[in-house]
């Protein structure tokens, strides 16, 4: 399933860049070499790890027979006839100096090369419009946990989010926030899933609120078993005035049967330890057993440290009995749960998420610490570590701006292309009012990374 749904998210991608490159004009950059001398004039778009070269030629009187162009860093060749005006490059690093050379080719001997040195961002800006279009689903939010479904369909969990339609890059001041939703991915489609107790309200609601502005539901993360999907939903509720005011109570487990995504239950989870405790925050099933993740605050200061739990059960005993790692082995005392070994050098956000890559076990993360922007991967041959491997994969740009904050990156590991999974991260505002003015500043980003790199630290 994860191979032909990757090459058909690659396809349609690859399709949008198309009509895209030319419409936009994004991360276009001028031919350095812009004399009058020069024979050839080079202008790119990028997105993601691709890179979309145009040229016209100016010099029509040297004789040649195909185009070569190729990069200093990948080494990697593209030949096209003369008749040829552009390519694609790819694989190409992000946030790094990178000179691409066009080649005119007689013969096999190269006759003239002009350079072109550029820099790209790495986002991939088709996939979020994509997943996060300007109508017709959400259209705006964070969450972004995400949870593969076994027809091929996928599932984003969403946080705080908007469905109303955006124009000009602007929505209505009238649109409303749900506390959250989801987004069903269908073969390059979206819709969205709202209004569960009637207009106005979430995609989940707490049973027995009638007002989500006291008390709502955020995502954790979810699994799939015997064709149910069970979402682990965090009962939140507005503990002191403003942005920052909500406080944690519990969780519950919401199971929906497929593929209609209809709600069959909502049970509140087993663990009745410390609200500073979150259970459900990552969330793998591994065949024999489910496992469920915590993330602890140890010191939520400027400088945090956080921790991460692990508790593991049957699917039969989901509801009534689960076992917490201790470090040598399990117990059914939830006391006896001892934090996580190999992660202590980054503090864990408050979702991350854990998840099989090949034959190893992943942890994403994005540094907890305020606005940091760095997102890292730990990997271990089991799914309670030790973790290893420790490698930042990513830095995010938004924090440079004022009033933006990144947080909570999410690995979307069956979106696959080339080598590559699919990896976002949230983007909010300090200032409420630019989530109407400018919806960049409350929408997620994606960028793409190499399994290699994860696995292998290459």
């Amino acid at each position: 399933m994860k191979t032909h749904f990757g090459i058909m998210f690659a396809l349609g991608v690859l399709c949008t860049l198309l009509v895209s490159c030319g419409d936009d004009g994004e991360g276009r950059k001028p031919n350095i070499f812009d004399d009058e001398e020069s024979f050839v004039r080079v202008e790119y778009t990028s997105n993601a790890d691709t890179v979309y070269l145009r040229w016209t030629l100016t010099d029509k009187d040297t004789r040649f027979d195909s185009y070569e162009v190729t990069d200093n860093r990948t080494g990697r060749v593209v030949t096209a006839g003369r008749e040829a005006t552009s390519c694609f490059l790819t694989h190409i690093p992000y946030a790094e100096p990178v000179s691409v050379y066009l080649s005119l080719v007689q013969d096999g001997k190269t006759v003239k090369t002009n350079r072109t040195d550029l820099v790209i961002d790495g986002l991939d800006r088709v996939t979020a419009g994509i997943i996060i279009p300007d109508r017709g689903s959400v259209t705006g939010g964070d969450g972004m946990y995400s949870v593969a479904l076994p027809d091929g369909r996928s599932i984003f969990l969403m946080g705080d989010s908007y469905t109303g339609t955006v124009t000009g890059g602007r929505r209505s001041t009238s649109d409303h926030m749900y506390r959250n939703s989801y987004i069903v991915y269908d073969d390059g489609q979206v819709s969205a899933l709202v209004d569960a107790n009637g207009p106005g309200t979430s995609g989940a609601v707490p049973p027995g609120v009638t007002n989500e502005g006291q008390k709502w539901y955020w995502p954790g993360h979810g699994f799939v078993a015997d064709n149910t999907l069970y979402i682990f939903q965090t009962v939140m509720y507005q503990g002191e005035e403003g942005m920052w005011g909500f406080r944690y109570e519990t969780t519950d487990i919401l199971e929906y049967e497929l593929p209609e995504i209809r709600l069959k239950r909502t049970t509140r989870i087993p663990f009745t330890g410390s609200a500073d405790i979150h259970y459900g925050m990552a969330a793998l099933n591994d065949g024999d057993y489910i496992y469920i993740y915590a993330q602890v605050d140890v010191d939520n200061s400027a400088n945090p440290v956080s921790e991460v739990l692990a508790a593991r059960t049957t699917l039969d005993r989901l509801y009534d009995r689960w076992e917490y790692y201790t470090g040598t082995g399990w117990s059914v005392s939830s006391s006896d749960a001892v934090r996580l070994e190999g992660l202590a050098s980054v503090p864990v956000s408050s979702q991350f998420n854990v998840f099989r890559l090949r034959d190893k076990y992943v942890l994403l993360t994005q540094n907890k610490r305020f606005n940091s922007g760095e997102i890292y991967t730990f990997v271990s041959d089991t799914p309670c570590g030790p973790w290893r491997n420790k490698q930042l994969i990513f830095e995010t740009y938004e924090q440079d701006v004022p009033d933006l904050f990144t947080y909570n990156a999410m690995a979307h590991p069956q979106f696959e292309k080339d080598g590559m999974i699919l990896v976002s991260y949230n983007v909010n505002t300090g200032d409420f009012a630019q989530q109407f003015s400018d919806v960049t500043t409350y929408r997620p980003r994606f960028f793409w990374v190499e399994i290699d790199r994860i696995l292998n630290g290459k």
